[in-house]
């Protein structure tokens, strides 16, 4: 999960205080994070696979493909309603019998990758790729995702619904073919107590980060999202085809253990004095998994060590000494359950900045450190799973 600093790790130099507000600051906890090869179509609340079943022909429209959910859409596929093509799924499911409810009040974010091939266009009509809805049958989204036309340019934008708010939106064709990352926040709140932040990267770039406040993004009950491909089958344009869409890397977390903030709460994105620096580690478990994919600003490549091994470590050399501020760490599912940050000037001689017991994976974000050095590692004392080690980024800030 997210964590600030002084909830996930101890400052070895600075005395124990009574907590302060910075201590007690709300944290991302993780809550969803299903595995396509173990968990499949159970992570979904519901699917709406061929609802007409106007295309029984091409079987399963809603899949696991390797790594990703796959939603396959073709030009001959109806919705119950025969103007418009819906292969959707719903909802966060937890369990045979639970699923995560959003409400009002609480602030919820998903991260996903997302890849969009050149087939799946842009429409002068609605092309929707993710909503956010309450639940029942009918009623409008709160929040959409979409590709549309404007101007006869392809976009991808993000509204609330009601009343066409945009809150961002940017050129669809340099994001095809790729896989693209999401981080999306909402704060549920009725009226003007809503907020919304969407943020598109490509390789590492943030091509968007918009934020909507001050609006209303709580219909009734609950809201949970949905993904697929929901289209109109008005579009002028002639980009109708035969496509899909891949997801993969869900995962939902809560704004926990302090007051909700009115506004999504910043997480960092860009300027980190590590992106793309010489790294090693103590071990690599094979080819493709060295130290540099954790900090070359891809979160689809990772570092990961030898497995069944104490303690390992990954290092970055900055060229030069930073006063070391931040530290973020996402990991993949071999996280650390133990481990220190630290610094040091020559490389051979380390200092801790903090230290953790209590690791549980996800991303830990490390803020209001206090310490300098050329060379900054994660350094991991213990294991939270019986593999070894593994980071999509490590990376370190300054400032």
């Amino acid at each position: 999960m997210i964590r600030t600093g002084a909830l996930a790790c101890v400052a070895v130099l600075l005395a124990v205080a009574t907590p302060t507000s910075a201590q007690a600051a709300p944290v991302w906890t993780l809550r969803w994070a299903p595995n396509p090869a173990t968990t499949g179509m159970g992570a979904w609340e519901s699917v709406e696979d061929d609802r007409a079943d106007s295309h029984p022909s091409a079987g399963a429209h809603i899949k696991v493909s390797g790594d990703a959910y796959r939603f396959d859409m073709h030009t001959v596929d109806r919705d119950t309603s025969t103007d418009r093509q819906r292969h959707e799924v719903t909802g966060n499911r937890t369990s045979s019998s639970s699923s995560l409810r959003w409400l009002e009040g609480e602030t919820w974010r998903v991260t996903y990758s997302m890849y969009i091939p050149s087939s799946l266009r842009a429409t002068t009509s609605f092309t929707h790729i993710f909503q956010t809805k309450k639940p029942g049958a009918g009623g409008a989204p709160i929040t959409v995702t979409s590709l549309r036309r404007v101007n006869g340019v392809q976009t991808i934008e993000h509204k609330i619904f009601e009343p066409g708010i945009l809150v961002g939106r940017t050129d669809l064709e340099p994001l095809q073919n790729k896989w693209i990352d999401i981080d999306y926040e909402i704060k549920i709140g009725d009226g003007t107590a809503g907020a919304v932040r969407w943020v598109v990267r490509s390789g590492g770039t943030t091509i968007v980060d918009a934020t909507r406040t001050g609006v209303d993004t709580f219909i009734s009950d609950r809201v949970r999202p949905k993904w697929g491909i929901y289209r109109s089958l008005g579009d002028t344009s002639g980009s109708l085809r035969d496509t899909y869409l891949l997801l993969r890397n869900l995962k939902s977390y809560q704004l926990t253990s302090g007051s909700p903030t009115p506004t999504p709460t910043p997480i960092p994105t860009a300027g980190a004095v590590s992106r793309g620096r010489p790294a090693t580690a103590s071990s690599t478990e094979d080819s493709g998994f060295e130290a540099a994919g954790a900090v070359d600003g891809d979160p689809t490549t990772r570092w990961a060590s030898a497995e069944g091994s104490d303690p390992q470590w990954l290092r970055v050399d900055l060229g030069r000494s930073y006063p070391i501020s931040r530290v973020r760490l996402d990991w993949e599912a071999a996280y650390a359950s133990g481990y220190r940050i630290q610094v040091s000037d020559d490389g051979s001689t380390w200092r801790d900045l903090c230290t953790t017991a209590s690791g549980d994976g996800g991303i830990d974000d490390l803020a209001n450190l206090s310490g300098a050095g050329r060379h900054v590692r994660v350094y991991g004392t213990a294991r939270g799973t019986p593999w070894g080690y593994s980071l999509h980024e490590f990376e370190v800030y300054s400032g």
